[in-house]
């Protein structure tokens, strides 16, 4: 399903670049350093990010419970908590039954039903902050990402919408022959750098399936390799990876 993405010349298993360069010049062991480097600090970026989110909705679900305040005064309130979150476009409270309660951006909210969005279900199904995979606004048009939870003592979904580009700040980690991207923990894409990124199942499935929760590895292909550092979130249920590309042609004194 998720294929490799190869044009004239330029084909990468993560996208990493414009061009797959010899790195005979760097050493096979720096090379794995700055890739571990770079999966730590996306995780930390990502799960601080994830905290932010968690705290607001916290507040907000005390706010909503505790004060009962009208419809204008929660519209308001979640704007501002919407604008204290970088990154973050907007805050929707949606109700069990999927009936949007509350946007941040829109007084009234729209009558809208969002109970067929993978987001909403899987905060109804699943403890906990989720992150939803990267999806275009179906009347907006413009991509976003979801992070939603349930609160039991609303009975309603809170949902953060996020720009992509946020979380693909940390996985900018260098100038060309890297990328990287943060995954649910079942592999579904939230945000990849760069964008245009596919990954190949393979590698998704090779990812999910080691053990430990972190680790550095060499996917190899025809004509050149790829340095893979994954980081499995104990707070979150996400996966965050970086990677390098490398070529087969690395010399021993370099390894």
């Amino acid at each position: 399903m998720r294929l490799l993405l190869c044009t004239l010349l330029v084909c990468s298993q993560l996208v990493l670049g414009s061009t797959i360069a010899n790195a005979n010049h760097i050493s096979l062991s720096a090379l794995e350093t700055d890739t571990n480097r770079a999966a730590d600090q996306a995780l930390k970026h990502t799960e601080s990010l994830a905290t932010t989110i968690a705290f607001a909705f916290d507040y907000l679900a005390t706010f909503l419970g505790e004060a009962g305040p009208p419809p204008l005064v929660i519209q308001a309130e979640l704007q501002a908590t919407t604008e204290r979150i970088d990154g973050a476009r907007s805050i929707l409270v949606v109700g069990r039954d999927g009936a949007l309660l509350h946007d941040a951006f829109a007084y009234p909210a729209p009558s809208v039903n969002l109970a067929n969005r993978h987001y909403i279900q899987n905060a109804l199904e699943k403890p906990g902050l989720q992150f939803g995979e990267a999806i275009v606004g179906r009347t907006s048009g413009v991509p976003f990402a979801p992070l939603s939870v349930f609160k039991p003592s609303l009975d309603a979904v809170f949902t953060a919408i996020i720009d992509p580009r946020k979380l693909r700040e940390p996985l900018n980690w260098c100038m060309s022959l890297c990328g990287g991207a943060i995954l649910t923990d079942t592999g579904a894409v939230i945000a990849a750098s760069p964008p245009e990124t596919v990954l190949s199942e393979d590698l998704i499935s090779k990812i999910l399936e080691f053990e430990e929760s972190e680790g550095l590895f060499r996917y190899e292909r025809a004509s050149f390799s790829v340095l893979v550092a994954f980081r499995k979130s104990d707070r979150f249920p996400i996966i965050v990876i970086t990677s390098r590309a490398i070529t087969n042609t690395v010399s021993p004194v370099t390894e």
